[in-house]
């Protein structure tokens, strides 16, 4: 499934993709202000939860 969150800041691509690795987050992309990848739905909201943790989606 592919997801879409709004950005805070202006975070390390590089970054994001490492921190979604472990969730099975792939082909992470930033467009216009907003994170897009693509996930597994099982591991959707853990990934989301991560990330809001790190502070790269609000």
């Amino acid at each position: 499934m592919k997801v879409n969150y709004p950005l805070k800041g202006t975070p390390d691509l590089k970054e994001i993709k490492e921190s979604l690795k472990p969730f099975g987050g792939r082909c992470a992309k930033i467009v216009e202000g907003t994170l897009e990848y693509q996930i597994k739905d099982e591991n959707e909201k853990a990934a989301y939860e991560a990330m809001k943790a790190k502070g790269y989606i609000g």
